[in-house]
């Protein structure tokens, strides 16, 4: 495993196992945010570095402190505003926002718990924040080993050796167009359109398709994301797909029931709307619980796939359940949590927000190992 990856991992284990004891703003900011700067290069000890409640002021009638700013020289290059652990960072946007303003020097702001972090920067217009972070983490994920290349990327070149202010904006500006590509990758996979559908048959030698052929086309482009997207999750768990574990076993072998189960079939895949819901759940209960024993169980959390629907379930899939997902023709999202939340017809996944964590504290009081349970 490359070394700052590892590194980083090993850090967010040991931000994790400090995080009970952060209660307040300054606990938080002394064992979490403080470590974090530490950990990208920063000295927290010296200030004339890392400078706490920097001013950045419009006038002397209006004044306005910063938590910390990163100083390069004498003039602030970094904005971090810092909330209690666990408290909405959306709150903050507007005051950082203003740092921008205030402080012309200011090249990115940071948001935090010290679990969670947004950075955000100017990559529009001069001092003025951009509506969007360019890159989010959140150390509980990264502490599970689950660390995407644009986090690892992103960290990389905000350290202290390698961040440059002014070309920050330029950076950002690219991921933010990336994040953009993605989310349009996944509509596409989801609904393609005609030219994407007609693009990519040209790709395969198909250059003439008559109109009414199209939505046939159309299905296949969506099978042809899902297996694609399948695979890639496959070897990023260094698992064998179904065309390496045929090669593997030659022709007169059988392919290992194990890799079978897991690859994907005609008769049921897994499509792209159901692993971003799988993917929201886990990251979404994460950053919603508050008590530790609720944390831990997320990880025995699955999903098992069926014709025209996906079943979410916490240990064992009939007593566990969560919840049904079923995929509806006109993009909404269609959920039945049962009794513990009804049937719901959602157009954004923060809509289960509710009905989810209610069923899922049912679920590990019922099921939990006597050590996990009482977490009401």
């Amino acid at each position: 495993m490359d070394e700052f990856r590892e590194k980083l991992r090993t850090f967010a284990q040991r931000m994790v196992a400090l995080a009970p004891r952060c209660t307040n703003e300054e606990s938080t900011k002394l064992f979490l945010i403080l470590p974090f700067l530490n950990f990208l290069g920063y000295d927290d000890r010296n200030p004339d570095e890392v400078c706490p409640e920097h001013g950045c002021d419009f006038s002397e009638k209006y004044k306005n402190r910063v938590d910390f700013a990163i100083l390069r020289g004498e003039a602030p290059v970094i904005a971090l505003e810092c909330k209690t652990l666990g408290m909405a960072l959306r709150d903050e946007r507007g005051q950082l926002r203003s740092y921008f303003n205030a402080a012309p020097t200011v090249k990115m702001g940071i948001i935090a718990d010290g679990l969670v972090y947004e950075f955000y920067a100017d990559s529009d217009e001069p001092n003025m924040m951009d509506q969007s972070a360019f890159l989010s983490l959140d150390l509980r994920e990264i502490a599970k080993g689950k660390i995407e290349d644009s986090v690892e990327e992103g960290l990389r070149g905000l350290q202290k050796s390698t961040f440059d202010p002014e070309n920050i904006g330029a950076e950002a500006k690219r991921k933010l167009i990336f994040q953009n590509i993605v989310l349009q990758l996944g509509a596409l996979a989801q609904d393609p359109s005609e030219p994407f559908v007609r693009m990519l048959l040209q790709k395969a030698g198909v250059s003439h398709v008559r109109a009414k052929s199209l939505d046939e086309y159309r299905d296949l482009t969506k099978s042809a994301f899902r297996e694609f997207v399948n695979q890639r999750i496959l070897r990023r768990l260094d698992l064998p797909t179904k065309d390496d574990a045929e090669k593997a076993a030659g022709p007169s072998q059988e392919v290992p029931v194990a890799v079978a189960a897991v690859a994907p079939t005609d008769a049921v895949e897994t499509t792209a709307a159901e692993l971003q819901v799988m993917q929201y759940v886990r990251k979404r209960l994460a950053f919603l619980v508050k008590e530790e024993r609720l944390y831990d169980e997320i990880s025995n959390i699955e999903f098992k796939d069926y014709k025209g629907k996906m079943v979410a379930f916490y240990r064992r899939e009939r007593a566990g359940r969560l919840f049904d997902f079923r995929e509806g023709k006109d993009a909404s999202m269609h959920f039945d949590f049962g009794a513990a939340g009804g049937e719901l017809a959602v157009s954004k996944l923060s809509e289960i927000d509710t009905p989810l964590l209610a069923v899922y504290r049912q679920r590990v009081e019922e099921l939990a190992p006597a050590e996990k349970r009482a977490v009401a």
